[in-house]
């Protein structure tokens, strides 16, 4: 017979009385709450306080500055109108609920609770004497009216020192002052103390009486006491909050100082992995583990937080760092914006290219003058899909100076390159940045212009560009083997200059490869002729070098060897003085006359070039064309002997040397017109020893009626004649341009004699000529964005290369208010 397992309900019950039993055990055991907390010790404070009857003399001074706030969590208990200190406490004691409440700031509304005692014993009471104190009025008799004053707040020391009364508070509402200390304790003994004081005629009398009087000092003496025993916990807490913000500052300085050094210097942060100890944690990592070598605090630091994952602070994450670099790129973009307003006048340089995920790049640069008379450009940003018509870029740009606060009327002047959509005198991009702004005079890149005056007179004639592609082809067909390139090498002289590619872009490279070419002439040619008669070598390779030695035997080939060795040295040297940024708009026009100079006496010296290329030519005859010579008809006024029939060295000279020096001088002469319409104006400045005072007015009024808005014609006229006398008692040296007179004026300490005359020279001097800064900027765009950082994102590119591009501003710059913040924040 099998019975149900399943308890009956007297078992159950049985059970449940039997668990309770237990439950009871245990908490009889068990201590109370109370054992583990103390009693409040300003109970006890506060008693013996009573008791005594010394009272602490008190000096004004000690109290603090009454400030009020809003909100504090406070119990809100009324208290007895008899409350003492004891009371106060006990009413504290009893109450554990604390609430956010709002106190008012006027004695009228105040109401005598624990909490605002409290409040007002810790955080102190606001005095309300920046009122008016019309509500103070005081009516003694017929034209005998007194009111409030901020006097009143202040007492007068023997010495003649001032003390603030801090205890004094104004009511707005009851037009009196009352005395907080007393109030809240409630002394019977002065109406500042019960319905508040408005008998201004004695005021100064009864307030110096009433902060003497016994009563006063007992009750500023026991809320005095309260605010301390009160703030003893805040005072801890803030000891420790400032330990704690300390701690995290310094690990923040050495973050800041790690990122500094790398990102001023474009290097990469990350690596494969992100664990201390790691060979493949990166450059950020490594630095701070190098530091840690010689810092016991950042190594005890690494030790305690380094990997310690996600959901722990250390600041030393990927995380802080990519925050850290963006507040750093925002604030030397900021020191360069507030530079730029305070120098008003600017030009606009921009410039496009594709990064390594084929977007296109805008890279934004402004031009200005410092505050030293330094022309200065800088880069601002990298604007991604812009697009490539004018409309589009024109819109961005106008966009971009919105966003940085700047004013587009004092555009004074843009640089781009000679592209149609830069450059176009209807639609182009400064075509319609000069709709709205007429005085943003738009100045062609000079660089590219240059090297535009190159590309020209190479395809002007067959043997320049033959002579090039030659150039190139010697180079591929050594650089594409090692072998060929050591047996180069072995016959070469000097190994310090070996052959260089060519470029389509840049000339100097261009101007490396003729130099290299030049001075391994011999070395060449011998290296051809052994690869030619090498039986090893295969028929292919044997035939390159038998038409490149040929190409090279040729007496045409030596003297454009030499012609594009010296024109190339000419041009490359002026194009790199005109990447420099201190130069303006009068050195591009003296540097394109003298090239046009140097190309005009270079059409004579023929001879010199023949001479020295037949030193090194193989063949030392030009060659003969054997092209049978086209008959051309006889008119009737013509005669046989008029056909002239030239040599083959007048041949070469008359349809290659000369036609390429006449282009490029024609070149030259087309491009210089665009800088001297801009210099014509300003360039009476640099010869105002040699005008009269006519010439001189006349100069002025011309150049006014251009800047009509940024000068005055009779302060102009008149600076500048007491300028001419200045000149001619001092020596300026050998600056006697319009950047070296504006150097002049700074160093000197003279722009508040002449300021209409600096005012002109930073137009002139802010006005950019090349866009060559933003060339520049897109190498740092290379090395910040390369394949291994492809997937980095706009805002982190652009925080790379302000910090990098601007390096000199990034590691002059203090970023202690960043680390402060982030410290505050922390702790």
């Amino acid at each position: 017979f099998n019975m149900s397992s399943k308890k009956s309900g007297h078992q159950f019950q049985k059970i449940r009385q039997e668990k309770l039993a237990k439950q009871k055990d245990v908490l009889l055991k068990t201590k109370k709450l109370d054992g583990f907390l103390c009693k409040n010790p300003l109970k006890k404070h506060m008693e013996s306080a009573e008791k005594n009857d010394v009272i602490k003399l008190i000096d004004n001074s000690e109290l603090k500055s009454l400030s009020p706030m809003s909100k504090v969590d406070l119990s809100d208990v009324n208290v007895d109108e008899t409350c003492n200190g004891k009371n106060l406490m006990e009413v504290q004691d009893d109450n554990s609920t604390e609430e956010v409440q709002r106190f008012p700031t006027d004695p009228a509304d105040w109401l005598r609770t624990a909490s605002f005692i409290k409040f007002c014993a810790v955080h102190g009471v606001d005095q309300n004497n920046n009122d008016n104190f019309i509500q103070s009025k005081n009516q003694y008799s017929v034209g005998k009216v007194r009111f409030c004053n901020k006097t009143m707040f202040f007492s007068n020391l023997p010495n003649g020192e001032q003390i603030s009364r801090a205890w004094l508070v104004y009511s707005h509402k009851l037009g009196k002052v009352f005395c907080a200390p007393c109030w809240l304790f409630k002394n019977e003994s002065s109406n500042l103390a019960n319905d508040g004081f408005n008998d201004w005629k004695n005021a100064h009398k009864r307030l110096k009486e009433h902060e003497g009087s016994l009563n006063h000092k007992t009750c500023l003496l026991k809320l005095k006491d309260l605010g301390q025993e009160q703030g003893r916990l805040d005072s801890i807490l803030l000891v420790q909050i400032k330990h704690e913000k300390m701690y995290w500052r310094s690990v923040l300085e050495r973050v800041v100082s790690v990122i500094k050094t790398l990102a001023s210097r474009g290097l990469p942060f990350r690596g494969q992995e992100e664990i201390f100890g790691s060979s493949k944690n990166g450059n950020y990592m490594m630095l701070l583990e190098l530091l840690s070598e010689f810092d016991p605090f950042l190594a005890q630091h690494i030790s305690k937080y380094g990997n310690s994952g996600s959901g722990t602070t250390s600041y030393l994450s990927s995380t802080i760092c990519d925050e850290i670099i963006v507040l750093m790129a925002k604030k030397v973009k900021e020191v360069i914006i507030n530079e730029l307003k305070s120098r008003k006048y600017y030009s606009i340089v921009v410039d496009s290219t594709p990064d390594i995920t084929h977007s296109d790049q805008l890279a934004f640069i402004l031009r200005y003058v410092s505050d030293k008379g330094v022309p200065t450009e800088r880069f601002l940003e990298f604007i991604p899909k812009v697009g490539h018509k004018s409309l589009e870029i024109a819109e961005t740009v106008i966009m971009t100076i919105d966003n940085l606060k700047l004013n587009i009327s004092d555009c004074r002047g843009q640089s781009y390159d000679t592209a149609k959509n830069m450059s176009g005198c209807y639609n182009g991009l400064q075509a319609r940045i000069k709709n709205i702004n007429p005085l943003a005079f738009y100045i062609p890149c000079a660089a590219h212009s240059l090297n535009l005056v190159g590309s020209h007179a190479v395809e002007c004639c067959n043997e320049a560009a033959t002579f090039f592609g030659l150039m190139q082809n010697i180079y591929v067909f050594f650089s594409s083997s090692t072998h060929r390139w050591d047996l180069l090498n072995n016959n070469m002289v000097s190994k310090l200059r070996t052959l260089k590619a060519l470029s389509n872009t840049r000339w100097s490279s261009r101007d490396s490869a003729c130099l290299s070419l030049n001075e391994n002439w011999s070395a060449v040619l011998a290296t051809l002729t052994y690869i030619m008669d090498d039986d090893t070598e295969n028929n292919i390779t044997r035939n390159e070098a038998k038409g490149l030695m040929n190409k090279m035997s040729s007496l045409e080939t030596a003297i454009m060897s030499v012609v594009w060795g010296f024109l190339l040295s000419r041009l490359n040297v002026t194009s790199n003085k005109l990447q420099n940024i201190n130069i303006d708009c009068l050195d591009v026009l003296q540097l394109y006359d003298s090239l046009i100079r140097l190309i005009e006496q270079t059409r004579e010296n023929f001879d010199d070039f023949e001479t020295e290329a037949l030193a090194k030519a193989v063949r030392k005859d030009y060659k003969i064309t054997t092209t049978r010579k086209k008959k051309r008809k006889i008119f009737y006024d013509e005669s046989e002997s008029e056909d002239v029939n030239l040599s083959a060295r007048d041949s070469f000279k008359i349809h290659t040397f000369i036609p390429i020096l006449d282009k490029l001088k024609t070149e030259l002469e087309t491009r210089r017109h665009a800088y001297d319409i801009f210099c014509k104006p300003f360039t009476f400045l640099t010869k105002i020893k040699e005008l009269d005072n006519q010439e001189i007015r006349k100069s002025v009024k011309l150049l006014q009626n251009i800047y009509k808005n940024d000068v005055e014609f009779n302060d102009f006229i008149n600076e500048v004649l007491h300028l001419k006398a200045h000149v001619d008692v001092i020596s300026i040296g050998e600056k006697h341009n319009l950047l070296g007179l504006q150097t002049f004026l700074y160093e000197k300490d003279l722009t508040n004699i002449y300021p209409n005359i600096e005012i002109i020279l930073r137009i002139f001097t802010c006005t950019a000529v090349t866009n060559c800064s933003a060339e520049r900027s897109f190498s740092c765009l290379k090395r910040v964005k390369n394949y291994l950082r492809s997937t980095m994102t706009q805002q982190k590119m652009n925080s790379f290369a302000i910090l990098n591009i601007e390096n000199q501003i990034t590691r002059q710059l203090s970023f202690d208010n960043i680390i402060d913040n982030f410290a505050t924040d922390k702790s």
